[in-house]
């Protein structure tokens, strides 16, 4: 009865919500459909996206692995994020080379020769900094932002139903022309509550969104056309259904386009 419920719950969410409808515009991706999903710190945008790319056969783009790379080596480089330390990013970004590949279906970024493990992009000393970094250098963002879209060149895209890509500015400045886009939002004590007990991180993501929506260039904000959802008011499971209506959605409208 709680199952039958909770799926009823999002039904009746689905079609009574205005913003709710998939428009019929298509991305580049020939025949594929282009996911995005963006939000603050700590509102569940992985494991949501992880399980929508298994469902539907997608590429899985985390790009904050990208970001998060590049701080590790300006940080390994003695390059603290000052605005006086402008002109050592730029040479390091000078002679930065990047490549996507895929690990199953899950994209990683190898920059300069080094691509991290999951546990070590989520290092302490990255996850305090990051926001600090990307907020202070606007270069950084401009090398990721090159580089992630090149993954829809990659030919295994031929063997998957597309691409979803999740992290904070995916559907406003990495693929603004996504076929979907969702923006992620949360209560702050379920924020820091994801955060400590779920990823057992120690940063604060109330904080770092303040940096991350303030910053000058490239600031988190909602995309146009964007799906809202506040994750924290729903399960795991009925979050990842609700996503999935859209996104089933969406692919039919793909199908019946070519």
């Amino acid at each position: 009865m709680k199952s039958a419920l909770a799926s009823l719950m999002i039904i009746l969410t689905y079609f009574t919500c205005a913003y709710c409808e998939v428009d019929t515009k298509v991305s580049q991706l020939d025949g594929k459909i282009l996911v995005t999903i963006d939000g603050g710190s700590a509102t569940k945008k992985s494991p949501i996206s992880q399980a929508i790319a298994e469902k539907f056969n997608l590429i899985y783009i985390e790009t904050g692995a990208a970001y998060r790379t590049i701080v590790h080596l300006l940080m390994q480089a003695g390059i603290t994020p000052e605005p006086e330390n402008e002109s050592k990013v730029d040479e390091f970004f000078k002679n930065a080379k990047c490549k996507c590949i895929l690990d199953g279906r899950k994209v990683k970024f190898v920059i300069n020769e080094v691509s991290l493990s999951a546990k070590e992009l989520r290092a302490e000393d990255i996850n305090a900094n990051v926001a600090k970094y990307t907020s202070s250098f606007k270069s950084i963002s401009d090398f990721c932002i090159k580089h992630i879209r090149k993954v829809m060149n990659l030919k295994e895209v031929l063997d998957f139903n597309g691409i979803i890509a999740e992290g904070r500015t995916c559907g406003t400045y990495i693929f603004p022309e996504a076929d979907v886009k969702f923006w992620f939002k949360a209560t702050d004590t379920s924020k820091i509550d994801f955060r400590l007990g779920v990823e057992k991180e120690s940063d604060n993501p109330v904080e770092r969104d303040k940096i991350d929506f303030s910053r000058t260039f490239y600031p988190v904000v909602k995309p146009q056309n964007a799906v809202e959802i506040w994750t924290s008011s729903r399960t795991t499971e009925e979050n990842i259904a609700l996503v999935s209506a859209f996104v089933e959605q969406k692919l039919d409208v793909k199908k019946h386009s070519k």
